[in-house]
């Protein structure tokens, strides 16, 4: 059976699959250049099609991650009114009426298209499609599933069970009371933008001290069901652009405004609040462990991005094996309605998904060629791109490195990367500064090749989607200083041969070259821009910014003023 899977709210996307592999998927963003693009995903669903030779004529099934059914259901919550489920969702009345009082799990709905093929679109429950996508994608045949996000229809938090292809639901929290809410409120009271900034308050987090934790604390209540939050101190589900209530500004202070200067006491805050979320989080995956008894955890939403946290949910939940779904926010629900179309609501048989989410467009050496040619650049194909570039990164010099298909999801994993030597803290000034033109205190990761993990992490094990932070070792951090944040830990990514050969090489060529097979890995872009998809796109962010080389394929660019090595 082939399934187009859609999302369109944040990073809208698409995916594809056939007989239960996933054959492609996208985000919108990488193809039209607009950053968490939310626009209908036109062209993620052209390329997916494209890509695998076919036409929306050979689609047999259509699978959304909303269903509108579920969004006009009643609240339950008796902390959140009925008649303000209208105001908060502009739901129309009509429609109100149509479903008041049904619990309507899916809704599906045909159309015959010019040709006479008839496609059905089914529209699943969100928090549905993001376990299926966990799930599935974890090849797990058993697991806990947990997904935490803003929300989705009526849903914040959703606890489960998965079986060979079946989904069972044990436990949700309903919106307002969010997770994911309740940190892009903070996000927005520290000057950031809600919904896009979540990454640099955790990264500001390692900066301060929880001094306002006992603060932050009391807004929110750990049950033996989940978690409530004091809605007085909030305002994210009254529609208004300001996401916090006053009261949370006489409670903790002036909120920052955009670009202004950071100061102990928002660093402070922003580690009170990192240590809040992480307690809520491990009590949620506890409660999982509890009520499923399963060994094993998956976990999307996006607030599965929080490295931390997830950190934390390996080490002290009891869960023998965790599977953090990369593609975690709302892009991943569209890989994750396929894959329950394909298998839930179809016979598909689940099938084994590789350890990588390699899955996006690409382009061989002929079309880089031609690409490189028709620009006027100066270029050369080395016997080894992975041998060359090693010598450039042994030498200090900063490679953007674009190989294979496009990574999946928010994390560049050595398919649309920008690498360099880890060993200096000044590596890490000069990144942020002359090549990403980003905030100073924003971290950088590394990578590492998986049999030498655990000689330079604490605990480093198989962490193939840099989803997890580990402490560097000590007797380490001196030669680690660009990847070691300032709290002593690293979010980790380790590669094999298997998954991407000319990755695994050039960390392997580098370590032989200085004693070191790490690097830093950071995504090839710069702030404010989705990563590079096309040659087109590494050209242009290869030649606005500092870095000294760009590995293309099997060719290589290198700037005169690096000279010859």
């Amino acid at each position: 059976m082939k399934v187009l899977g859609i999302n369109f709210s944040n990073d809208a996307a698409a995916a594809l699959v056939i007989d239960g592999e996933v054959v492609g998927a996208v985000q919108e963003e990488r193809l039209t250049r607009v950053k968490h693009d939310s626009a209908f995903p036109a062209n993620a669903i052209r390329w997916c099609l494209g890509d695998a030779g076919i036409t929306l004529a050979d689609v047999d099934r259509v699978a959304f991650f909303w269903n509108p059914g579920k969004h006009a259901e009643p609240a339950t919550s008796a902390a959140f009114p009925r008649n303000h489920l209208e105001y908060l969702y502009a739901v129309p009345a009509q429609l109100m009426r149509h479903f008041d009082g049904i619990g309507v799990e899916r809704v599906d709905q045909s159309f015959v298209l010019d040709n006479g093929h008839t496609l059905t679109t089914h529209f699943l429950t969100h928090h549905h499609c993001h376990a299926a996508g966990a799930f599935f994608r974890s090849n797990f045949e058993r697991a806990a599933i947990l997904t935490i996000d803003g929300y989705g229809e009526r849903m914040s938090t959703h606890i489960g069970r998965g079986q060979g292809t079946e989904l069972e639901t044990l436990l949700t929290v309903e919106f307002p009371h969010s997770l994911g809410s309740f940190y892009a409120a903070f996000t927005q009271y520290l000057g950031f933008r809600a919904n896009n900034g979540e990454g640099k308050v955790m990264g500001l987090a390692s900066y301060g001290q929880p001094t306002y934790y006992e603060q932050v604390r009391d807004l929110i209540t750990l049950t033996p069901d989940g978690f409530e939050l004091d809605l007085s101190y909030f305002a994210f589900f009254m529609r208004r652009r300001r996401r916090y209530a006053d009261k949370l500004v006489q409670l903790l202070g002036p909120e920052r405004t955009a670009e202004s200067e950071l100061t102990q006491r928002h660093m402070d805050i922003a580690a009170s609040l990192q240590k809040v979320t992480e307690e809520a989080i491990v009590h949620l995956a506890n409660i999982a462990r509890e009520r499923t008894g399963e060994s094993n955890l998956v976990m999307s939403g996006g607030v599965t991005l929080n490295c931390v946290a997830n950190g934390r949910v390996a080490r002290e939940t009891g869960f023998e094996s965790c599977y953090f779904m990369p593609a975690a926010s709302d892009a991943g629900t569209s890989m994750g309605a396929a894959l329950y179309v394909a298998h839930v609501l179809g016979d598909d048989a689940r099938v084994v998904h590789p350890e990588n989410d390699y899955l996006g467009p690409q382009y061989d050496d002929a079309a880089i060629e031609e690409v490189l040619r028709v620009s006027g650049c100066t270029f050369t194909k080395p016997e080894s791109i992975s041998e060359a570039a090693a010598d450039l990164l042994a030498s200090g010099h900063i490679v953007g490195w674009m190989q294979g298909r496009a990574e999946f999801g928010p994390r560049a994993l050595g398919s649309r990367s920008i690498l360099a030597d880890p060993r200096s803290e000044e590596m890490k000034h000069t990144l942020n500064k002359r090549v990403k033109f980003r905030e100073y205190f924003r971290p950088f990761a590394p990578v590492t090749l998986l049999e030498r993990v655990g000689e330079f992490f604490e605990g480093g094990r198989n962490a193939p989607y840099m989803l997890e932070v580990f402490p560097t070792h000590a007797d380490h951090t001196h030669q680690l200083g660009a990847i070691t944040h300032v709290d002593g830990g690293a979010r980790v990514q380790t590669v094999t041969a298997e998954a991407n050969g000319r990755y695994y090489d050039v960390v392997k060529a580098f370590g032989e070259r200085t004693g070191v097979p790490v690097l830093v890995n950071t995504s090839f872009n710069i702030r404010g821009e989705p990563i590079v998809t096309t040659v087109q796109d590494a050209l242009k962010c290869f030649f606005t910014t500092d870095m000294d080389a760009l590995a293309l394929g099997s060719f290589l660019l290198v700037k005169p003023e690096v000279g010859q090595l």
